[in-house]
């Protein structure tokens, strides 16, 4: 999922990455624990390890896997330690670590009293050797949903010559940054941690990474939470629309909660009908976006920008400050902003350096999955599956950047989808909201399927994943005690949002 980062913690940190980044690593099974430097809070600690390019050939070429850790407040009543993925994929674990330590009390409190809380970024991100791709290629101009074979032809060769620059800057890494290479990290890690058995918390990618981790390793588990869940053994067809019908399902929901609530900014207004006349007026004559005379993002706002980008705000029905998110209150204003002329909201992300969004999460899916589009014809069907199955989205939003991104990768799969066979694991806990807009409910029960030891807690409510609502949440709290105590809420529970 893409992320939009803007605390103070999480700035900082991301600027001290290029630095931290060309320190050497430890080699595997020792870790050298130090200072993250000045900028960074105090209580957090980096580390590093130097693990395999391939895992075919571990004595050959070694790739840096970089981390942070923040110890346990309650050092008496310790458990353990926690490795956390935030999703993307893509998603920086330092970051999210750094913004706790921060003060930015993203997680439930509980856990940074209990664990020491291990922030990984996966192979291609952040501390760990990088995936780096040519921002200029990336931010050439071009339709993600042509409607000619002219204009299919400029998008494939936008494609193709983003994935050559990756390839040209990154090396051989762009064909490794599979997520079964970065399951086999994690047991990497957790061995130089020297602690017995993983604990884990996933969110969204870090669900598709930790149900990896649970095939190759089961009994190395202690406990595993994974919140909001990917089915990485569906086809991409499924996933296109699964994951389409989501986003539509929330935009649908938004308008509603707009209906009902006095203090939605549109309250009294046919808000899908604002949504789609805001769509064709850009389609027609582009908005201006002027916010981004002074920040990284392109000038005009197209009718396609709208329906790719509302689907970031849609992300959180609720804000979020620690990591930038105006939840739906936010987007009713972005959608007022843009109503009066101002589309800056709405606006797509460029590129500033070689190292920038959204490069590794793109090299992830590339390798993760199989190519779907090659002519125009098959990028004509899944426009058509699209509008059919969204009216308002019409197939916009993350799957379809994959999908168009991806059409002319230069390096092979590298981690097919698959049913995952697990056999000896310990109870692993499943959360899933009913209205998610980025991983569908569905995707739970399916996983559930191919995990015999899973156990499923629904969230009745929207939002993606739970982990992030607060100790007053019911599953936040199920989530935390899970994985400090290992006892699971009873099969198939239902929690109010």
């Amino acid at each position: 999922m893409p992320w939009m980062i803007r605390t103070i913690a999480a700035t900082a940190l991301l600027a001290c990455i290029a630095i931290l980044g060309a320190a050497p690593g430890s080699a595997e099974g020792a870790i050298q624990w130090h200072g993250c430097g000045s900028q960074l809070p105090p209580s957090l600690e980096c580390g590093k390890l130097r693990v395999p390019l391939d895992y075919r050939h571990p004595r050959a070429r070694r790739v840096t896997l970089g981390f942070v850790r923040l110890p346990a407040a309650d050092r008496a009543r310790r458990v353990g330690s926690l490795i956390i993925n935030p999703g993307g994929p893509g998603g920086p674990g330092s970051v999210f670590v750094g913004v706790e330590a921060g003060g930015g009390h993203l997680w439930h409190p509980a856990l940074h009293r209990r664990f020491d809380l291990i922030g990984m970024d996966p192979r291609g991100v952040g501390l760990s050797t990088t995936i780096r791709c040519d921002p200029a290629a990336y931010n050439r101009p071009v339709s993600l949903f042509p409607h000619t074979r002219i204009a299919f032809r400029r998008l494939a060769a936008w494609a193709r010559a983003l994935g050559q620059s990756c390839r040209k800057l990154t090396g051989p890494l762009l064909g490794h940054v599979d997520t079964l290479s970065v399951a086999r990290d994690m047991e990497a890690l957790r061995r130089a941690l020297g602690e017995g058995k993983l604990n884990f918390l996933g969110l969204s990618y870090g669900a598709q990474l930790g149900s990896l981790y649970a095939e190759r390793y089961p009994k190395r588990i202690r406990t595993m939470a994974l919140d909001g869940i990917i089915d990485h053994s569906i086809s991409i067809n499924t996933l296109f629309a699964d994951a389409t019908m989501a986003y539509e399902d929330t935009l649908d929901r938004f308008a509603s909660w707009c209906a009902r609530t006095s203090s939605c900014p549109l309250h009294g207004r046919d808000v899908l009908a604002l949504f789609d006349g805001l769509v064709r007026q850009a389609d027609q004559r582009p908005l201006a976006a002027p916010q981004c005379a002074t920040a990284s993002c392109r000038p005009t706002v197209t009718g396609a920008d709208i329906r790719m980008n509302a689907f970031t705000m849609l992300l959180l029905e609720r804000p979020l400050p620690a990591l930038g998110f105006g939840g739906w209150q936010g987007f009713a204003a972005a959608l007022v902003q843009a109503r009066n002329g101002d589309g800056s909201a709405f606006s797509s992300h460029l590129a500033r350096s070689p190292l920038d969004d959204p490069f590794a999460g793109l090299a992830v899916n590339c390798v993760d999955y199989p190519r779907e589009l090659s002519s125009y014809e098959d990028l004509s069907a899944k426009l058509l599956l699209g509008r059919t199955l969204a009216p308002h989205t019409r197939g916009a939003g993350e799957s379809w950047l994959g999908l168009t991104g991806c059409m002319r990768w230069p390096v092979p799969l590298a981690n097919p989808p698959h049913r995952i066979r697990v056999r000896g694991a310990p109870r692993i806990l499943l959360v899933g909201a009913t209205h998610d807009p980025s991983t569908a409910y569905v995707w739970a029960h399916g996983l559930r399927d191919q995990l015999p030891s899973a156990v499923l807690l629904t969230r009745e409510g929207d939002g993606h994943t739970s982990s992030w609502l607060g100790p007053r949440s019911r599953t936040n709290a199920a989530i935390a005690r899970y994985l400090i105590t290992r006892r699971t809420p009873p099969p198939n529970a239902v929690y109010p949002d």
